[in-house]
């Protein structure tokens, strides 16, 4: 598998998402599934994917 199409786990603790490593959003290092979990879900919205029911606890 390369770079490209390895998936990887979405470091929000409560996110069950995984996703391809060029589709995460980095930040400070750490890889997530997008912008709601990577803020810290800040505006206390989950992910919106489905499936999933974090909302950054």
């Amino acid at each position: 598998m390369n770079a490209a199409t390895e998936r990887v786990e979405c470091a929000c603790s409560d996110c069950v998402c995984t996703m391809p490593r060029d589709k995460a959003v980095e930040r400070q290092g750490r890889l997530y599934c997008g912008e709601s979990c990577a803020r810290g879900h800040d505006n206390g919205a989950g992910c919106g994917h489905s499936g999933c029911g974090c909302a950054g606890k």
